[in-house]
């Protein structure tokens, strides 16, 4: 097995120098620019599809649909339970 030369620094660095980060890609729309492969901030839409309520539009609808309400953890509910338990003990 032969053994391998050392990298100088210069020659590491040489390598090194292409790794640096590019330019963020950017998309028009029909309301202005976006990043590539992101939701439209401005209609809440990607892909066709629309993604969140943005603005004026999410007061229109009313409530937000039961899958984008934010639902309760097995510790609030436990907590809440336990709070009920221990005021109808109280008022008793």
């Amino acid at each position: 097995m032969s053994v391998r030369m050392k990298l100088t620094h210069s020659k590491t660095a040489s390598r090194r120098a292409h790794h640096r980060a590019g330019s963020v890609r950017l998309v028009r729309t029909p309301t202005g620019t976006r990043r590539r492969h992101f939701m439209d901030p401005d209609t809440g839409m990607y892909r066709g599809k629309q993604i969140i309520m943005v603005g004026e539009q999410g007061s229109e609808k009313g409530d937000a649909p039961a899958s984008e309400k934010p639902k309760a953890s097995t510790k609030e509910k436990a907590a809440k339970s336990k709070s009920e338990d221990t005021s109808s003990a109280d008022s008793k």
